[in-house]
């Protein structure tokens, strides 16, 4: 099999009752020079089984230990394409998903990584209109009022996941895909492409759904990492940094720990005050933040 343009990587769990309709919209996708990684975290159904019917050869599967990050980080480290397309294990994508997306990065050389809108079907059926630019992007990471980025319409460039070394990080297990989308849109620009590619399941028994507060508490510990980030950017001679970093912080983070501001209101805050700097020209929110950044742990 010749080098693909594009690595399709779904991590797997348990995955029976619903992997056959994913692996039958990703071979049902236009554009054909993909390979499909499964790469298996250890299920005990019949996972394997299922993917075993299968005769494609652009399939390969492989069964890992039981550690989601490590099995996704082995699944990126696998991939031979220009492109990753990361995918979820029981979402359906759009038959000209990965058509779309590849001809967008093949135009537009400045970006490092593109998104897109989903639908949800199951037991909701709302759609996922993500914000577009990066700029608007990085706000809404903060201020978390409107979509920023859906996982598993991610496309990202291979060249850069290894230049930078980008992987799920240890310590972040519940969101782990947040701290790799912070990661991305550090060293490079990010879209989204408005346009519905994937179909996304919804039910009962979705992880996002049982470890609800453990997930919110992973995502505020990231969420405060990016707003450190940004204000660390700002020029030292700057008055305003000084008057950000040494009166105003502090007071907003001392109201919040003792719970007169709840943790909504405080991003929310985050987001004015960043959005403020960007108007103002304190900060450039256009161009990635550090092409120098390295996300070694």
């Amino acid at each position: 099999m010749s080098i693909p343009k594009i690595s399709v990587l779904i991590p797997i769990y348990n995955s029976s009752n619903f992997i056959k309709e994913t692996i039958d919209s990703v071979l049902a996708q236009t554009f054909k020079d993909f390979e499909l990684l499964l790469m298996d975290d250890g299920s005990d159904d019949n996972t394997a089984g299922i993917i075993g019917t299968y005769q494609d050869p652009r399939i390969r599967y492989e069964r890992c230990p039981h550690n989601f990050a490590g099995t996704f980080n082995r699944g990126l480290s696998k991939a031979k394409g220009k492109y990753i397309a990361l995918f979820d294990h029981d979402d359906i994508m759009v038959p000209n998903r990965l058509q779309v997306q590849f001809d967008f990065m093949e135009t537009h050389a400045d970006i490092v990584a593109c998104g897109a809108w989903m639908h949800e079907f199951g037991i909701s059926s709302n759609k996922w209109l993500a914000v577009n630019e990066y700029d608007q992007i990085i706000l809404e990471f903060i201020g978390r009022k409107a979509m920023y980025l859906c996982n598993p319409t991610l496309f990202i460039r291979k060249q850069s996941i290894d230049s930078y070394h980008l992987h799920y990080k240890p310590g972040y297990y519940f969101h782990a895909d947040i701290k790799f989308w912070m990661d991305i849109i550090k060293i490079g620009k990010v879209v989204n492409i408005p346009e519905i590619l994937v179909w996304y399941r919804t039910s009962h028994a979705q992880v996002s759904k049982i470890n609800r507060l453990e997930m919110q508490k992973t995502a505020e510990v990231i969420f405060h990492e990016l707003v450190d980030y940004l204000l660390s950017g700002l020029d030292d001679n700057e008055e305003v940094k000084s008057l950000l970093i040494k009166d105003i912080m502090p007071v907003i983070k001392e109201m919040t720990d003792l719970s007169f501001l709840s943790h909504n209101i405080y991003f929310s805050l985050m987001r004015e005050i960043i959005e403020g700097l960007y108007k103002n020209g304190f900060i450039n929110l256009k161009e990635p933040f550090s092409s120098q950044l390295q996300c070694n742990e």
